[in-house]
């Protein structure tokens, strides 16, 4: 019996069998596509692990560094009533700024 003569055809390699991080033979645009979505998601994942560690209220966080930013916006919310009660600013003007001010 000869190898010619098997009745099972050959097993081919796939154009997935190196995925993600494959050598760049032998792929086409999915295989590119794929890599870049899989990249992509892996540094989502690293940038959500960050903000959760060291965002706002973060496990890891500077407690100075909330202590600060409290104080800055107590002091721009000060300025921003004193400009109205002056009349700078409109009172519409006023409620936009100090929506942005406490996001």
């Amino acid at each position: 019996m000869s190898f010619l003569d098997s009745s099972t055809p050959p097993v081919l390699p796939s154009k997935w069998d190196g995925w993600p991080f494959n050598s760049g033979y032998g792929g086409d645009w999915q295989t590119t596509l794929a890599t870049y979505a899989f990249s992509a998601l892996i540094l989502a994942a690293i940038c959500l692990f960050l903000r959760v560690l060291y965002g706002p209220n973060g496990i890891w966080r500077d407690k100075d560094m909330e202590r600060e930013a409290e104080e800055t916006k107590r002091r721009e919310l000060a300025h921003l009533e004193e400009s109205l009660r002056t009349g700078r600013i409109t009172k519409l003007e006023y409620t936009m700024k100090k929506r942005s001010i406490e996001q």
